[in-house]
């Protein structure tokens, strides 16, 4: 989970451009905006930034306050 990634995404693309992004990624292998060498990683950036975007838009939350309550969300899964 690469914090930096995943914030620029979601402050620079919307929650739709986001899951394009994915399935293109998904679709033809090829990343529309890269963001890491690992095929799993570049997935996980695209998906997470999304759902941070998401988060932002629908709850007024600066991308600081969204990254920080979807990692707690992860932790809280994890434990």
């Amino acid at each position: 989970m690469d914090v930096k990634n995943m914030k620029m995404l979601a402050e620079k693309y919307s929650s739709d451009e986001l899951l394009k992004f994915a399935d293109d990624f998904e679709n033809s292998g090829v990343a529309p905006v890269k963001t890491a060498e690992d095929a799993g990683d570049q997935m996980s950036d695209y998906l997470m930034a999304a759902e941070i975007r998401s988060v932002m838009d629908k709850e007024n939350k600066t991308a600081q306050e969204a990254v920080r309550e979807f990692s707690k969300r992860v932790r809280g899964v994890l434990t």
